[in-house]
């Protein structure tokens, strides 16, 4: 139970930080620029602290679910969560370059980064096999459906992110500048990852819970 309430915390924090970054680093264009160029100015340590949050959220979910539920799709989404967040705890360590530098002149800290935030698509691939153990497990039914909410709600957005990007970076040659308006969307998708992580952290305890009376 402690790992879900730590879980929760973790994401809540995340959360918190990331909206505190948007008033204290204005550099930052939301728009285009994804959140790792929030690492890059003076808040930096706040867009670290912030990973390494997330990174807890997922980490703290992925080992409570390998640990306290027997199902083999559970097992999955925890392994998927658990490598999830050492991308995270990667691009939280790793600064990346500025979104303007070409591909063959990134550093090693940048590619580490870029590299390693790509492992986030792990833990949205994870929501599918632990949302169906709220249908399959007995004592999860009761709340299946605010879990079926929001992952459709994340899969839709990372379609969306997706076929944007797919879009707008087929016109900018493979670049993102300030002519591929993605920025939101990455932010409403990483977001809603820690939003997804809380309500699921939530609903196991409250069937723990119930279970427990």
């Amino acid at each position: 139970m402690k790992q879900l309430t730590f879980s929760k915390f973790s994401a809540i924090g995340f959360i918190a930080l990331l909206t505190l970054l948007h008033f204290t680093n204005t550099s930052v264009n939301p728009n285009w620029q994804p959140i790792s160029e929030y690492s890059l100015g003076n808040f930096g340590w706040l867009m670290k602290l912030a990973f390494i949050l997330l990174g807890l959220s997922f980490l703290s979910l992925g080992v409570y679910v390998l640990q306290k539920l027997p199902k083999v799709g559970t097992k999955i989404g925890g392994i998927l969560l658990l490598l999830s967040s050492i991308g995270v705890f990667l691009a939280g360590i790793f600064d990346t370059d500025p979104i303007s530098t070409p591909a063959e002149n990134m550093t090693t800290s940048g590619q580490i980064h870029t590299g390693a935030a790509g492992l986030l698509g792990l833990m949205i691939l994870a929501t599918v096999f632990l949302t169906y153990q709220f249908y399959k497990q007995e004592y999860l039914r009761p709340y299946k459906k605010s879990i079926l909410w929001i992952t459709i709600i994340l899969w839709v957005a990372e379609v969306a992110l997706i076929g944007s990007m797919g879009y707008y970076l087929s016109k900018t040659n493979g670049m993102i500048t300030d002519e591929t308006p993605i920025g939101w969307l990455g932010r409403i998708v990483i977001t809603l990852c820690a939003i997804w992580v809380w309500i699921c952290s939530n609903n196991i305890e409250k069937a723990n819970t119930f279970n427990d009376k």
